[in-house]
C-alpha cells in the first residue's frame, strides 16, 4: 500500500493545484481575454477532441493496464508491448482524419453561421485528437508500471501553465490569435513528446514491437474487454451530464449554470479517489494476474479508509466555507449551497467503498461494471425526471446523489458475492464521528469579516485537528506512516 499512499498523496497535491490553475484560466482569463467567438472556438475543440478520444482508443487505455503485468512476465522486450497496443487506435486515428477532411464541409454544416471561426481552425482538430490520443495511451501504459507522476504533473500543472502563458501573450498583443491557436495545439504536442522522452528516458518505452505474446485468443480477449470498457466509460460518460442535460430542460440555463457550479465544488472531495485509483487500478490489475487475493483484499480495505479519510476532512471543510464561497460568487449562486451538501454526501459514500470499480473491471467479471452502469444511468434518468419538476436543483442533486450511492452498493454487493471482499471497518464509523464533531466546532467559530482570512483560519484550525486526532488514535497505518515521516525529515 506505500506505493498506493505515496503517489496518491503526490497525485492530490497535482490535481489540487492544477484545479486551481483551471480556475484561473478558464473563469479568470479565457473569457476576459478572448472575445466570446473565440473562447467558444476553443470550448468547441476541446469538446470534439475529448469525444473523438473516447472513441479512438476504444478502451484500449484499460486493457493496456489489465493486461500489461501478465504480458510482461511472458515477454523478453516489455517495453516493447506500448508498440503493439497503440496499433488499433493508430488505425482508428488514420481513418477518422481522411473522414474530417473528405467530409469537412457536411461537419461544419452541423454549426450554424455563428461559428464561422471554426471552419478556420476546423483542420487543427486533428493534431489536437492525435497528440490528446497518444497522451492517454502512454499515460495507461505508465500506470500499468506503476509510475503516475510525471504524467499527471504534465496534465494537470504543465498544461494549464503554458496556457495560463499564451492568454497572456496573447493579452499583451505579443502574439496575434492565429498564433494563439496554434500553441494552444502545440501545448498538447508539446506535452506528448516529454511524456514519450520521459518514458524512454526511464526504460519504460523503447523502440521496439514486440508481437510474439500476442496469440490470437489473447488478441480476442483484448478486444472484448477494450469493448465493454469503452462503452463502460461511455457510460460514465453520459451518467455525469444526465443531470444537467435533464435541468436544463425542464429549468432553463440560469439554474443549470448554478448547478453546474455546485456539482464543480462537490467534486472537489473526488480529487483524492481520482489520485489513489490512478496507482490503485494497476496494483489490483496486477494482483489479479498473480492470483493474489489477500493483496487485493488489503487493497480494497485500505482504499475505503485512506479515501474516506481525505474525502471527509474536505467535505467539512467545504460545508465550514460555505459563506466564504459565496461571498466570492455572485449573489444568485447561493441557492446552490444544498446542492454542495448533498452532492457531497454521495461522493463522500462514494469515497467509502474504495476500490470496488477497480476490483470488477480487473477481474474475469468485468462485463458487470457496464452492465451496473447502464442500470445507474437508468436510476438516474428515473429519478431525475421524478424529482427535478417537483424540487429543482435540489431534485437534480438528490437524484444524482441516489444513484452514486445505489451504483456504489450494486457494485460492494457484487464484489462480495463474488470474491467475499467488503471495504468496510468499524474505523469509518470512529471518522464520521470525529467529521461531525469538527463540523459542529466549526461552525461556532465567529466569522472573519475578511472572508480569505477566515478561510484560513477556519481551514486551518480544522486540518490541525483532523490530522491530530487521526493520528493520535492511529486511524489509519499508511496516514500515521506519512504524518511520521514528514515530522522525521522536518527536524533537518
Amino acid at each position: 500500500m506505500g506505493i498506493i499512499i505515496n503517489q496518491s498523496i503526490k497525485n492530490a497535491t497535482i490535481s489540487y493545484i492544477g484545479i486551481i490553475l483551471g480556475f484561473i484560466a478558464t473563469i479568470k482569463l479565457f473569457p476576459n481575454i478572448l472575445a466570446t467567438d473565440q473562447f467558444g472556438l476553443t470550448r468547441v475543440l476541446l469538446s470534439i477532441m475529448t469525444l473523438s478520444v473516447q472513441f479512438l482508443n476504444f478502451g484500449i487505455p484499460k486493457s493496456i493496464v489489465k493486461f500489461f503485468p501478465p504480458l510482461k512476465a511472458v515477454s523478453d522486450k516489455p517495453q516493447g508491448l506500448f508498440w503493439a497496443f497503440i496499433i488499433p487506435p493508430l488505425l482508428g486515428f488514420i481513418a477518422y482524419s481522411i473522414l474530417l477532411i473528405v467530409f469537412d464541409n457536411r461537419l461544419l454544416e452541423l454549426y450554424n453561421n455563428e461559428s464561422k471561426l471554426l471552419s478556420q481552425y476546423f483542420i487543427y482538430i486533428i493534431p489536437l485528437v492525435f497528440f490528446s490520443s497518444s497522451f492517454g495511451l502512454l499515460t495507461a501504459f505508465l500506470k500499468a508500471s506503476f509510475n503516475t507522476v510525471f504524467a499527471s504533473s504534465l496534465q494537470e500543472v504543465f498544461l494549464r501553465i503554458i496556457t495560463i502563458g499564451t492568454l497572456l501573450l496573447f493579452s499583451f498583443d505579443i502574439i496575434n490569435f492565429d498564433q494563439f491557436i496554434f500553441l494552444f495545439i502545440a501545448n498538447y504536442a508539446l506535452q506528448y513528446i516529454l511524456l514519450l522522452a520521459y518514458s524512454l528516458i526511464k526504460g519504460f518505452v523503447k523502440f521496439e514491437i514486440e508481437f510474439s505474446v500476442f496469440s490470437k485468443k489473447k488478441v480476442i480477449e483484448i478486444f472484448q474487454y477494450s469493448f465493454y470498457a469503452f462503452f463502460s466509460g461511455l457510460t460514465v460518460l453520459i451518467l455525469g451530464n444526465i443531470d444537467l442535460l435533464m435541468l436544463g430542460s425542464y429549468e432553463g440555463l440560469t439554474k443549470t449554470g448554478i448547478y453546474a457550479i455546485a456539482i464543480y465544488v462537490g467534486s472537489v472531495i473526488l480529487v483524492p479517489k481520482k489520485s489513489i485509483g490512478k496507482i490503485s487500478f494497476p496494483v489490483i490489475s496486477n494482483s489479479f494476474s498473480n492470483n493474489d487475493i489477500h493483496n487485493i483484499s488489503d487493497v480494497y480495505k485500505k482504499t475505503s479508509l485512506n479515501q474516506y479519510i481525505a474525502g471527509v476532512i474536505i467535505y467539512i471543510g467545504v460545508i465550514a466555507n460555505l459563506n466564504n464561497l459565496f461571498a466570492i460568487l455572485p449573489d444568485e449562486y447561493s441557492t446552490g449551497a444544498v446542492v454542495i451538501i448533498i452532492i457531497g454526501l454521495g461522493n463522500l459514500f462514494d469515497m467509502a467503498t474504495g476500490a470496488n470499480g477497480q476490483i470488477i473491471i480487473s477481474s474475469p467479471f468485468y462485463k458487470f461494471d457496464f452492465y451496473s452502469s447502464i442500470f445507474v444511468i437508468v436510476v438516474a434518468i428515473i429519478l431525475n425526471f421524478l424529482l427535478i419538476p417537483i424540487y429543482g436543483i435540489l431534485g437534480a442533486a438528490v437524484a444524482t446523489s441516489i444513484s452514486i450511492i445505489i451504483g456504489n452498493i450494486t457494485r460492494v454487493v457484487y464484489v462480495w458475492l463474488k470474491f467475499r471482499l467488503q471495504p468496510f471497518s468499524i474505523k469509518i464509523l470512529w471518522i464520521t464521528i470525529l467529521g461531525l464533531l469538527l463540523l459542529f466546532i466549526s461552525l461556532q467559530i465567529e466569522e472573519h469579516e475578511n472572508y480569505l482570512i477566515d478561510i484560513g483560519i477556519r481551514s486551518v484550525s480544522l486540518l490541525i485537528v483532523y490530522v491530530f486526532a487521526i493520528w493520535k488514535f492511529k486511524i489509519s497505518d499508511d496516514v500515521n506512516k506519512l504524518i511520521n515521516s514528514l515530522v522525521t525529515h522536518s527536524r533537518f
